[in-house]
């Protein structure tokens, strides 16, 4: 049975077992996020029709089609799906009825809907609040840099879409207008969480616009007229207003809740949505995890890439599998094949590692973000393992004579224990999917001279009453000392930021070549 947060991780990632070792946070053995194995297709298929019940889609009591339409519609083979519904049977979540086929439990007579149901309500709450984020950063950026050119065409993007489109259309859209808009405001690393985040965010418009009427459906299309033309004369505040607004109103939706839907869905609408909730493919993600390793320098064996044989040990796949996921590298043009040196990373793409102002402003302002939010949450919901591990890693930062290393790795290792402590799939999913860029972040911070190298005595004051403040359940206090923390290294990043002067002679260079 798994836990809560990984329940959430599950839901979110349309993945299981989680990746991340969650019992081993905060431990003082070596952190390792990296995902080792693939998941088996029947246990993702599981994960996609879990979603659909938690959500609503597959209501309690309802019948779910035969196993060969399922396998249809899934691409799967009946074998796979058979595995699929035998792990549903066997966690309790739908059940074989004679002379009635296959059908969610009611709920009345399961013990695990409910606290499925509320999983999956935090995490689209948890995503709102972080979506809305993400809007304003991507928003300001695209006001702030995109020529004029650049923004009329974004423009006519947000125009509304024609009235009497499904809902399911209408979610679709809403992730695609993001990733126009990261993709617009030149932000890789946002783009990168919008398309690492695409279900959860097709679940939230789903289930908030599927909530709505024709009255509030009209209003945001007004809003996004309203974002529209305020992007297209780049008046960054009234682009913030009127996405401030729309916020509000999607916020003031009712959830549509999975217990009181009147009527069995459709067998045609259920085979739809699960063949077009198909998990990320094993190619897919080989590509952003090589892709990202590239990004922070861990892939490379000198000029060369590492080779298909150890990144196939690396990942726990084939070596079949590692060549499709560096053919789409190569068409990305991320990687080049070299008749003297092999495969190699192109140089000009490793701007997305730590060695970029832009970037490591991009990974300031997430992290200050999400650490305060984590904060607060771990106050309120932190349990007393994880307080036991907060005080531990704090006792051993407090010791002199610790090398830079390990001072760098501790304070990794606290933040990441706040993380779980706070029970926020959304925040560790993040972590998991900017993980090579987020160490990277912390080694460059923590190092160098101009942002936090040297002020060891500062960080221990900000870290002891962050910890103070959680182990005191005290969710004010918790979030002023994290935003206190985490804006000290805002600040610096934004001194360097108007003044490039300042920067080390190797990050001058390369932002003087961009």
């Amino acid at each position: 049975m798994m836990g809560a947060l990984q329940l959430k991780l599950s839901l979110l990632r349309g993945e299981s077992p989680c990746p991340m070792d969650l019992a081993d946070f905060g431990r003082l053995a070596a952190i390792d996020l990296r995902t080792q194995t693939k998941s088996a297709r029947s246990d993702r298929l599981a994960v996609a029709m879990l979603e659909m019940i938690a959500s609503g889609r597959l209501p309690p009591g309802s019948r779910l089609p035969p196993e060969r339409r399922i396998a249809e519609a899934a691409s799967a083979s009946r074998v796979c799906v058979r595995s699929a519904l035998d792990r549903l049977k066997l966690d309790g979540y739908i059940e074989a009825v004679q002379g009635s086929g296959t059908r969610v439990v009611a709920i009345e007579r399961s013990e695990r809907l409910i606290p499925l149901i509320r999983a999956n309500q935090e995490n689209l709450e948890d995503l709102q609040d972080f979506v809305a984020f993400l809007d304003r950063c991507v928003v300001e950026q695209l006001v702030r840099r995109a020529s004029g050119e650049e923004l009329g065409r974004v423009a006519l993007r947000l125009a509304p879409t024609p009235p009497g489109r499904d809902v399911q259309a209408l979610a679709e859209d809403e992730l695609q207008l993001r990733l126009v808009l990261s993709g617009a405001a030149d932000s890789p690393i946002y783009a990168m969480i919008v398309r690492q985040l695409a279900r959860g965010i097709r679940s939230l418009f789903g289930s908030r616009l599927g909530a709505a009427g024709e009255t509030r459906l009209a209003r945001l299309a007004d809003l996004r007229r309203d974002l529209a033309a305020a992007v297209g004369r780049r008046d960054a505040a009234a682009a913030q207003a009127a996405l401030a607004d729309r916020d509000a109103l999607l916020r003031h939706l009712d959830w549509a809740s999975p217990a009181a839907r009147a009527g069995a869905p459709r067998e045609e609408t259920i085979l739809r949505d699960l063949a077009v909730a198909s998990p990320e493919q094993l190619k897919d993600r080989l590509t952003r995890e090589i892709a990202g390793m590239i990004a922070t320098g861990h892939a490379r064996d000198g000029a060369r890439l590492l080779s298909e044989r150890r990144l196939a040990t690396l990942f726990g796949v084939s070596r079949a599998s590692v060549r499709e996921a560096l053919a789409a590298l190569k068409a990305e043009g991320i990687v080049v094949a070299d008749e003297r040196c092999g495969t190699r990373a192109v140089d000009a793409l490793t701007s997305l590692a730590a060695a970029d102002l832009d970037h490591l402003q991009t990974m300031s302002r997430l992290r200050g973000y999400l650490e305060v939010w984590a904060a607060s949450r771990a106050a309120e919901r932190g349990s007393d393992r994880d307080f036991a591990d907060l005080r531990r890693i704090l006792a051993e930062m407090g010791r002199s004579h610790l090398s830079a290393r390990r001072r760098i790795d501790l304070d990794l290792r606290l933040h990441l224990t706040i993380a779980r402590a706070a029970g926020s799939a959304v925040h560790l999913y993040i972590t998991e999917v900017l993980r090579d860029l987020m160490t990277a972040y912390f080694d460059y911070s923590l190092t160098t001279p101009a942002i936090g190298g040297g002020r060891d005595a500062m960080l221990l004051r900000h870290h002891t009453e962050i910890v103070t403040a959680i182990l005191a359940r005290d969710t004010v206090a918790a979030g002023r000392a994290m935003a206190e923390h985490c804006g000290a290294f805002s600040d610096r990043y934004a001194m360097l930021d108007a003044d490039r002067e300042m920067l080390p002679c190797g990050l001058a260079g390369d932002l003087a070549a961009r």
